[in-house]
């Protein structure tokens, strides 16, 4: 590939479209080469997302004609079929590396399509084939997230520093951590799908096989690299709603049991992209703004799903054996405010390398855990003995006698000194970088890609003219109905993708 036929193909920038109407003369559009030179795409301004919709797409190779205009300096047309668009470039430079950019991607087209027949008109953001438009989107979120990744990446390494996952994973390079874990934030929906708020969460995945589709001479994480609260091959997820929230996983999926993984692909709606499962009988959706994290979890887990089941559940199971150190009943005092005996809950609490994890008898709660890095202080007294941590939570247990309860305070202290003493420079590592440092300026962003600002002050002004002209209406419309129907208007609700009654639970 030649230097002229690559700068083509990267071909991209603000130029002048006159308007078929006279009366609005020249606007300025952004125009981009998209899927590999096939396609000239313009928006009304440069593409934040890809969720923001093109204006128009012109085929290269149904272009039949690409001239300057006589008298110009910086004006050219492009013909195709029976219609004509006339642009402006900022100088004539700028016009002469458009047009010969043009004329390089035709030839280029035209030579691998062969003998295609050529598409006669303007071409239809909606009428392009579902691929074409993934492959597009992905293209335009490439370019939007390359400027902020170190910074998203940065948030991704807090939530692990404080979830207790990062003084694990640190010993392994980018390279590998990218092709064998995947996390990040996804908006989760509810047990009701339909009708509850999708919550915002923390999801990860460490996998014991390749994850980006492709071969690697790296060696993945084994189950005993990562803390024994978790599996490999599993999808787990946290709430993280304020910064370094330790809390718990909320749940835990294994990627060997889910079924019918498919994308969801929405019109509208702040989370346009988005993908389901089905697991233990239930639908789970998943959505996100950016196309390329709903790609990369539906790679993820078909990549995982591709190995073989064959003896993994009962590896996992003896591995799990293997890694207790301490075992038995205890009382754990309830975090519900309730005082007296009913306060006291009957649990199964085991002491493995890296947390000390208890089960309600009745498995009311499900599986809590603590883990053993974040353990500052263990106390005991009488039967009873309490642990309290870095960020000042406090969980109190107590044993049958005296005796089992030193037992369980020795046993625990050992393990903690011996797991921080196994870690170099475990304060360091768990340590939160700046909180400016993960933060995106998303006002910044769109001004420093605002290039259209008169025109967009002249659009806001008559979409504000057009708002006040069909609110009028609908108050004069409104006066004309009867009095039931203005009560019954009263109660109705404006429609909202997500926001119709509270999450239940999770």
């Amino acid at each position: 590939m030649n230097d002229n036929l690559s700068k083509a193909l990267q071909l991209n920038g603000v130029l002048q479209k006159r308007s078929p109407s006279m009366i609005k003369g020249y606007q300025k559009r952004y125009f981009s080469v998209r899927n590999e030179g096939q396609y000239l795409i313009y928006w009304k301004k440069k593409p934040l997302s890809s969720k923001d919709k093109p204006q128009g797409v012109l085929s290269l190779t149904s272009i039949s004609t690409v001239a300057n205009v006589k008298g110009s300096d910086t004006e050219f047309i492009l013909v195709v079929g029976d219609r004509q668009f006339q642009l402006k470039a900022e100088t004539a430079s700028q016009r002469e590396f458009w047009v010969e950019s043009i004329l390089h991607l035709k030839e280029y087209r035209q030579k691998l399509e062969g003998d295609n027949e050529p598409v006669q008109q303007k071409v239809k953001w909606d009428e392009l084939d579902k691929e074409t438009i993934t492959k597009i989107k992905l293209e335009v979120e490439k370019d939007h997230l390359e400027k902020f990744s170190n910074k998203i990446d940065i948030k991704n390494d807090e939530v692990m520093k404080c979830k207790g996952i990062y003084p694990y994973l640190i010993k392994f390079d980018a390279k590998t951590q990218d092709q064998f874990i995947i996390c990040g934030f996804l908006m989760k929906k509810g047990k009701n799908t339909t009708f509850t708020r999708a919550k915002k969460r923390w999801f990860i995945m460490m996998s014991s096989v390749c994850i980006t589709g492709q071969e690697t001479d790296k060696i993945g994480p084994t189950q005993a690299d990562i803390p024994d609260t978790f599996q490999l091959d599993t999808i787990y997820y946290f709430a993280y709603d304020d910064r370094g929230d330790k809390s718990n996983f909320i749940a835990r999926i294994p990627v060997s049991e889910i079924e019918n993984i498919e994308q969801i692909d929405k019109t509208s709606g702040q989370l346009p992209y988005g993908l389901s499962f089905e697991y233990n009988d239930r639908v789970y959706q998943f959505f996100s703004e950016q196309l390329t994290d709903i790609q990369k979890w539906i790679l993820a887990i078909q990549c995982v799903k591709k190995k073989p089941k064959t003896g993994l559940k009962n590896s996992q199971q003896l591995e799990k054996k293997e890694e207790i150190i301490y075992e038995g009943p205890l009382q754990k005092q309830s975090s519900k405010i309730i005082k007296g005996p009913l306060s006291w809950i009957n649990v199964n609490a085991q002491l493995k390398k890296n947390s000390l994890s208890w089960t309600a008898k009745d498995d009311s709660q499900g599986n809590q855990y603590v883990l053993l890095i974040y353990i500052k202080q263990v106390i005991g007294k009488s039967k009873s003995f309490q642990i309290f941590t870095n960020d000042d939570q406090e969980f109190k247990f107590k044993a049958q006698t005296p005796e089992l309860k030193d037992q369980w305070v020795k046993i625990i202290k050992e393990q903690v000194d011996a797991l921080k003493g196994s870690i170099q420079n475990l304060e360091e590592i768990l340590e939160l970088p700046p909180e400016e440092a993960t933060k995106i300026d998303y006002n910044e962003q769109i001004k420093d890609e605002d290039l259209y600002d008169q025109e967009t002050i002249t659009e806001k002004f008559y979409n504000k003219m057009t708002l006040q002209i069909e609110k009028s209406k609908q108050e004069e419309k409104l006066k004309s109905k009867s009095f039931m129907s203005k009560l019954l208007c009263c109660f109705g609700g404006g429609e909202s993708e997500y926001d119709y009654v509270k999450d239940r639970g999770f």
